[in-house]
């Protein structure tokens, strides 16, 4: 009987771990150190060797050692993520999800929140509400409240999920679950992060504000479309405020439901060190952000500096029209190459364009001639 209950404690032990998650040590996080001695990031996420971020200023960074709180990076590269606002991000596929989008004009955004005990000292008192009553569901209020100055729906639900463990992201898994039978456009779990408070603190256009950090979890299906959603997203933060996302942190211990929805984000607004006011702010600013990402008209054409909404005259072409010019572009100019590789000249391959297009109007033109003379 007791062989049996060992075994029953280490199934119990192993079950553990392979849902264990990595989520924030509060009062413990990890300077990123560069081959200059240069700190270029700080979060409060757990850390590994392999790791990868990308900072305000779009570098890629690949941690490659670790002593202590500090996590030494080699520099991978330089995104220009500004591309990704104008261009297709991945492949036809990603095109075809977004006209659907744009199609369907779908304004519903849903906002829950995993750690929902999470607070902010200098406001609240605390860095945790036992209760799960935590200064981030304020902060959650006010990212809805501006969606909806959007023109958006938020639906925005406070379902309890304390205590703060491993097992959080499970239980708020069922929360997501019944926020999907809604279909909303895109999905945000608000928390904050666990820095000194400079990590996060920032002044955009006289107002003092925290910053935002994108997570993206690396395991799970829908592992490298989340990737590309944050790095759309960053590109539309960095066109509208920029300097308001921190970065982006791809983080390996787990996919925090983000295999749920191709467009669901963790958003980390500011630390527990900042005022709650100041993440409030930062949040509302983002809020202005969401609805050229998920490809809708904002209600609020004219965003900061003069800027008009997605979809508007004033705003140009929308990104997913010009993808299908690009696309059909491509085709010509494909359609060009191959007739002068197959002809051996220019004027041979214009030529039997020339033929192609006289026979294949022709017959188009003959056989709607004779159906609609049957008629």
């Amino acid at each position: 009987m007791k062989m049996i209950k060992y075994k029953n404690i280490m199934l119990l032990t192993v079950l553990l771990l392979l849902v264990t998650v990595d989520v924030k040590a509060e009062n413990m996080y990890y300077n990123m150190v560069d081959d200059s001695g240069k700190i270029v990031y700080t979060t409060g996420w757990k850390v590994r060797i392999g790791d990868e971020f990308i900072t305000e200023d779009n570098n890629r960074y690949q941690i490659t050692s670790i002593q202590g709180q500090i996590a030494y990076v080699k520099l991978l590269e330089k995104k220009d993520v500004a591309k990704l606002s104008h261009f297709f991000v991945s492949n036809f596929a990603g095109l075809l999800e977004l006209q659907r989008v744009y199609a369907q004009d779908n304004k519903k955004i849903a906002i829950y929140h995993t750690h929902n005990d999470e607070a902010y000292v200098p406001s609240d008192g605390t860095e945790s509400s036992d209760s799960g009553n935590g200064g981030i569901i304020k902060v959650g209020n006010v990212f809805s409240d501006a969606l909806a100055k959007e023109g958006l729906e938020p639906i925005h639900v406070d379902t309890n999920h304390v205590p703060h463990d491993d097992m959080a992201y499970e239980r708020s898994r069922r929360t997501v679950v019944q926020l999907l039978k809604q279909s909303p456009a895109a999905i945000f779990d608000i928390h904050r992060d666990a820095t000194p408070p400079e990590a996060y603190q920032a002044n955009i256009n006289g107002e003092d504000i925290t910053k935002i950090q994108l997570v993206v979890g690396k395991y799970g299906p829908t592992g490298k479309q989340i990737e590309e959603y944050a790095l759309q997203m960053k590109a539309a933060s960095d066109e509208q405020y920029p300097g308001l996302v921190k970065g982006i942190f791809f983080a390996k211990g787990g996919d925090y439901n983000q295999d749920l929805h191709p467009k669901s984000m963790l958003l980390e607004v500011g630390s527990h060190t900042n005022n709650r006011e100041a993440a409030e702010r930062g949040i509302a600013m983002f809020a202005a952000v969401v609805p050229s990402v998920i490809g809708v008209t904002s209600a609020n054409n004219s965003n900061i500096e003069g800027k008009s909404g997605v979809g508007t005259p004033e705003a140009g072409i929308s990104g997913s029209v010009k993808s299908i010019g690009w696309i059909i572009l491509f085709f010509v100019i494909g359609t060009a190459v191959f007739l002068f590789l197959s002809t051996g000249s220019m004027r041979e391959a214009k030529g039997k364009l020339s033929n192609f297009r006289r026979k294949e109007f022709a017959n188009f033109w003959g056989k709607k001639y004779n159906k609609d003379k049957e008629k």
